[in-house]
């Protein structure tokens, strides 16, 4: 006679959750060697300045802004793409397409021809986003997305980090010779993802989009309804964590009159943390829904936005209220391409990826015009205070649509796939 121990379903730990991410390691690989291969970006101001001498200062600034003007249609567009051509196969066109571009760039001596290029640039550079996204949705099981998204922002933050080390080496070797290392990272970046055997299926759960009006549990709804209002609520997101990356130098520097140590500081906290806590936080949160995660990402940023005015009157506040949006945005990153793929019929996936990153460039464009000349009109604590505003605006608006499976959709919080049980222990 035999008795089975009813022992309590364990969580599967970290490590079986990284070796779940085997369906997408090429993937993973792809996008951390393509970022790691953006070194003309980063120096492409400075690049012009120095191969095109008869280029003015703002001519310059006009053909740079170019690329995310391309970037910006790339992500409305690449849903019409993907309807057309194979969404892998789309993303390989994008990389070696980016490889061609720049190469033409270095022989390239024509304003007009600079400029339109440089905006074909920023096209195929963002056509990868949205399909990288659509893929992790689709091959991941549920339960697993949030993790395998934090894991595409490690590949990303991983590749940004490595990509201005190398730039700065070419640089001083030779500014000739940025358009070919990222030219040559991307043809082998095109060359891994084209091989690579990404099983995608119509949906990897057997469901035509979670929550999209079918298969959810009973519970009806517009997904079009449910996109563009989660895309409203979370525009305040987008808004504020564009400033880091685009205001934070000036406004350290310029605004405060500090060193540029404290600016350096501010990019080494976030990146640190990003890199090494990351995944290992969406681990930790995996059990809990996609709408109490959202919630505790946006409570941390709106502190943490807050506290970065109150770095005028004692600095190193500035590193705390680093610490603080930046477990933010460690939060609410992967949960919003995961709460996305989960609301989205199949055929819309590309899509509407597209506009989620968009939504995001958008606000990489609109936060610094509108941040930069209020701080110089209201001052640094009221300035942030003001975006910790927004954000608690976007947190209060989050939480009462959350409160509607009609708009939201459902919440289907599944633990992660445990480890196999202890064979049954038999007694005679």
């Amino acid at each position: 006679m035999s008795q089975q121990t009813n022992a309590p379903r364990q969580k599967a730990g970290l490590r079986t959750n990284i070796a779940g991410l085997r369906p997408i390691a090429a993937l993973l690989a792809t996008v951390a060697l393509s970022r790691s291969a953006v070194v003309l970006y980063p120096f492409y101001g400075v690049y012009l300045a120095s191969e095109r001498q008869g280029l003015t200062v703002d001519v310059i600034g006009l053909i740079v802004g170019m690329f995310g003007l391309g970037a910006l249609i790339a992500g409305v567009a690449s849903g019409a793409l993907a309807a057309r051509v194979r969404e892998q196969r789309l993303a390989v066109m994008g990389l070696a397409g980016v490889a061609g571009i720049v190469v033409v760039i270095s022989f390239t001596t024509q304003l007009w021809m600079l400029a339109g290029l440089t905006a074909l640039w920023g096209f195929c550079y963002e056509l990868v986003n949205p399909i990288a996204y659509t893929l992790v949705a689709r091959v991941m099981p549920q339960a697993q997305r949030r993790f395998a998204f934090s894991a595409v922002r490690l590949a990303i933050n991983l590749g940004m980090g490595i990509g201005p080390v190398i730039a700065g080496v070419l640089f001083n070797v030779s500014p000739g010779l940025l358009p070919w290392g990222t030219a040559i990272g991307y043809v082998v970046s095109a060359f891994i993802l084209a091989r690579a055997r990404i099983a995608v299926g119509p949906a990897s759960d057997g469901e035509q989009g979670e929550g999209a009006g079918s298969g959810d549990g009973g519970v009806q709804g517009r997904p079009g309804l449910r996109f563009w209002s989660f895309l409203a609520a979370t525009t305040p997101i987008h808004l504020a964590y564009a400033l880091p990356s685009t205001v934070a130098s000036v406004y350290v520097i310029h605004t405060l009159g500090q060193s540029a140590g404290w600016a350096s500081a501010i990019f080494a906290v976030n990146a640190f943390m990003v890199l090494t806590c990351e995944m290992a936080l969406n681990h930790a949160m995996l059990e809990l829904s996609r709408r109490i995660s959202l919630l505790i990402g946006y409570a941390c940023a709106t502190v943490g936005f807050v506290l970065m005015g109150f770095g005028a009157h004692q600095t190193w506040l500035l590193l705390v209220a680093t610490a603080v949006w930046t477990v933010g945005e460690m939060i609410v990153y992967p949960v919003m391409p995961d709460h996305i793929s989960a609301i989205t019929p199949d055929r819309l996936k590309v899509r509407n990826m597209g506009f989620y990153t968009a939504h995001f460039n958008l606000g990489v464009v609109l936060a610094p015009l509108i941040f930069l000349p209020l701080v110089q009109a209201l001052g640094p604590v009221a300035s942030w205070s003001l975006v910790g505003g927004v954000l608690l605006v976007g947190l209060v608006t989050t939480a009462v649509i959350s409160n509607s499976p009609r708009i939201w959709g459902p919440e289907k919080v599944q633990a992660p796939p445990a480890p196999a049980p202890a064979p049954a222990l038999a007694t005679q």
